[in-house]
């Protein structure tokens, strides 16, 4: 019996592919290797199948997560910055599909918050923890902006750079390093280095 997984996965390629137009039940059934019967038995109508194909696609983005107590913030949010970007450009042609269905399908707009909100609460519960942690005065307000500044820095590269190159002439490897570093830098925290037997790595911050 095929699972709702496939079908739902299907949906996405489809839909990533031809818009919610072109992306009809017959495609998506033949995609999954399905008859259009067995589609709507499990979802009802096209719409509800791409909007829980979204939604699915918005999980796969929480796949990577900040530590609720942060340890090492630099390669904590490098590492988390990297997993963002990667997530995204994957998925960069379902964004762009969804982002131009919108006027004509408004309703898709709540399964395609799903993913960038639960993103922006980690990272905002993540930035609290470590400015708690490390006695750095900065409101609740700075500290959103920072988290929707680092968000919408992570979007615009992702979606961008493959054609305005010159926006960003960083290598693209190290760019999740440096929003990290940025970030931290807009919480008013800085890396402290200590030696170790193998060389330099971050240990812990300070206040800047």
């Amino acid at each position: 019996m095929i699972s709702r997984e496939k079908l739902l996965e299907a949906a996405m390629r489809v839909f990533a592919e031809s818009g919610f137009r072109g992306a009809t039940t017959r495609r998506i059934a033949e995609e999954a290797g399905v008859n259009e019967v067995t589609l709507f038995r499990l979802f009802k109508s096209k719409t509800a199948l791409i909007n829980e194909a979204a939604k699915l696609h918005a999980r796969l983005r929480m796949e990577h997560a900040l530590p609720v107590h942060p340890q090492d913030p630099q390669r904590e949010l490098t590492d988390w910055c990297a997993a963002q970007l990667g997530f995204l450009k994957k998925s960069r042609a379902l964004i762009r599909k969804c982002m131009a269905e919108l006027e004509e399908h408004p309703e898709m707009g709540d399964c395609m918050r799903h993913g960038p909100a639960s993103s922006h609460t980690q990272i905002r519960r993540y930035a609290h923890a470590l400015a708690s942690e490390n006695g750095t005065d900065i409101s609740a307000d700075l500290i959103d902006v920072a988290c929707t500044m680092l968000m919408g820095a992570l979007f615009a590269d992702a979606m961008g750079r493959d054609f305005m190159p010159r926006l960003y002439p960083q290598p693209e490897g190290r760019a999740p390093a440096r929003y990290a570093r940025m970030f931290l830098r807009a919480l008013g925290i800085v890396e402290v280095r200590q030696a170790s037997a193998n060389g330099h790595h971050p240990r812990r911050v300070a206040r800047a």
